[in-house]
C-alpha cells in the first residue's frame, strides 16, 4: 500500500476544535477532495499537513481512497 495524507479541517485559522483526518490517498491535492466533499462544510479551511506511512494505513485497515477521523475508534 502507498502512503497517505494527514488532513486538517477547521472553521478558521487556529480553530481549537479542528478535526484531523487520515486519508489513504498519496497525492496531497487529491487527498483533500473527499474531505471537502464528504466531511467539511463549504466555508471550512481544509489543509494537507503531510504524509502518513503505509504502516498506519494498514493498521487502520484503510483501503485506497478511504479516510477516517484521527480521533475515531475503528
Amino acid at each position: 500500500m502507498d502512503d497517505g495524507r494527514l488532513i486538517r479541517v477547521e472553521k478558521y485559522r487556529g480553530d481549537a476544535k479542528a478535526v484531523i483526518f487520515i486519508v489513504a490517498i498519496t497525492n496531497p491535492s487529491k487527498a483533500v477532495d473527499p474531505i471537502r466533499k464528504k466531511a467539511a462544510d463549504p466555508a471550512d479551511e481544509v489543509q494537507d499537513l503531510g504524509r502518513v506511512g503505509a504502516a498506519l494505513l494498514t493498521a487502520l485497515k484503510l483501503l485506497p481512497g478511504e479516510f477516517v477521523r484521527a480521533d475515531s475508534q475503528r
